[in-house]
């Protein structure tokens, strides 16, 4: 949250204006209440993108994310992937994938993948089309204030759908089966089943309803901002939402989201640098130990990360490589080198780079959750390949550790707050309220 002195008698503020935080490097700053299609808002700053304006109604996101629901439903329940061998079959569901894990003494993996491929997106998507359903289906009346109006339960369930959007991982998953199918139908009959087909589905509509929904839009149909001329010393922008408000205490919650507004992350450097270095250490045996057991050829071979990036070079899925290289090594190496610099500027209170550095923290925020790939990869074949002594599939002690690389680092950049980087640069206006 970032602590403004508004001077409302100098700011000269525009009916058709709101008040809007960069949620990089902390500047409020006046952008259109109701900005124009396709139009692109831009922080004065950093240059971070506020806004990108799509679509101003609710309809295609309520669709879509209907849709995606329901589909969910075979996509958990139905054959998942099939394998075929010495005249048996094996098939696997993406509801039983926690169970197949648990008995393989892989209890956290497979709590991983119980909650990022099912609960989560399952919560995520009933909270998105209940909200924009709400939004549909009963418009607020004319000449009524939208916010003793609208229903307070509102904002509380589209604030967590969107904390819930990084951690439902269809989108990851469906990358992670194509690289599982293409590893086993080297050694074995492997086919897709209706679950598959559902839940590539899913993905597609998911990708869709992300690229309609226009969350600011959301927002001021859910409560519209309020007007800046009301807004005076100590007033606070909510990371959560957005809204411009002056709290009545620190720790207040917000009137739109019900998040608790704080000028800044509480403890959020400390918690990111322990979270880091948690990581690290992780990442050593990740690395150092194997993380499955994958019949190649028939012969039950261990493989650590890199010598599973090996195998698919020489099985001739260059592609699949790169894709496991970069994800498995080169987003996990990234993210803890980013965080470590973040982290030292803000400690050694450095200037240079101050922009780079903010962009380097969203990237790093945003593609962290890819690097699930290798553990999903093992989730996908592990439960399709138990026939016998010579053809099996096993998760190793590396894959529960390299999940908790991710899930750390993760945390630490979502708790991370990077308009630090920018107070300790001296670079925000500090005003006493």
């Amino acid at each position: 949250m970032t602590d403004l002195a508004l001077d409302t008698t100098t700011r000269g503020w525009a009916g058709g204006e709101i008040a809007r935080g960069c949620p990089d490097c902390g500047e409020i700053s006046l952008v259109p209440r109701h900005p124009a299609p396709a139009a692109t808002l831009i922080c004065p700053r950093c240059d971070r993108a506020l806004e990108r304006s799509g679509a101003r109604g609710v309809e295609a996101g309520l669709a879509l994310n209907a849709a995606a629901l329901i589909l969910m439903a075979p996509a958990c329940l139905m054959p998942l992937l099939s394998t075929t061998a010495l005249g048996a079959t094996r098939v696997s569901r993406l509801i039983g994938l926690t169970g197949v894990m648990w008995r393989d003494r892989q209890p956290w993996l497979g709590l991983a993948l119980g909650l990022f491929l099912v609960v989560f997106p399952i919560v995520r998507l009933g909270l998105l089309t209940a909200v924009l359903g709400r939004l549909r289906l009963a418009r607020l009346a004319p000449g009524r204030s939208p916010r003793r109006s609208a229903p307070a339960w509102l904002g509380p369930a589209f604030r967590l759908a969107q904390a819930l959007g990084p951690w439902a991982m269809v989108d990851v998953f469906l990358v992670a089966l194509m690289i599982a199918y293409s590893r086993l139908a080297t050694t074995i009959s492997v086919g897709l089943g209706a679950g598959g087909y559902a839940l590539a589905g899913v993905g597609l509509l998911m990708l869709l309803a992300r690229a309609a929904l226009d969350p600011a839009a959301v927002w001021e149909a859910i409560a519209p901002a309020a007007d800046p001329g009301r807004l005076g010393p100590g007033a606070l922008d909510c990371d959560a939402c957005g809204e411009v408000q002056v709290p009545s205490r620190p720790g207040a919650a917000c009137v739109r989201c019900g998040a608790h507004l704080h000028r800044r992350r509480p403890a959020a450097l400390r918690r990111a640098a322990a979270l880091s270095l948690a990581g690290l250490l992780l990442y050593i045996p990740a690395n150092l130990y194997p993380i499955a057991t994958l019949p190649i050829g028939l012969t039950p071979t261990r493989y650590t990360i890199l010598q599973g990036v090996k195998d698919l070079m020489t099985a001739g899925f260059d592609g699949l490589a790169l894709i496991v290289f970069t994800a498995s090594f080169l987003i996990p190496c990234g993210k803890l080198l980013g965080l470590g610099w973040c982290t030292v500027s803000v400690l050694t209170r450095s200037r240079f780079a101050l922009k780079s550095r903010s962009r380097l923290y969203t990237a790093i925020d945003e593609i962290g959750r890819w690097s699930m790939i290798d553990p999903f990869v093992i989730g996908a074949f592990v439960p399709v390949m138990q026939y016998n002594d010579f053809i099996y599939g096993r998760a190793e002690p590396a894959a529960t550790a390299f999940t908790a690389v991710v899930v750390t680092t993760m945390l630490a950049a979502r708790l991370f707050d990077p308009r630090r980087m920018w107070d300790a640069a001296g670079r925000v206006r500090e005003t006493k309220a």
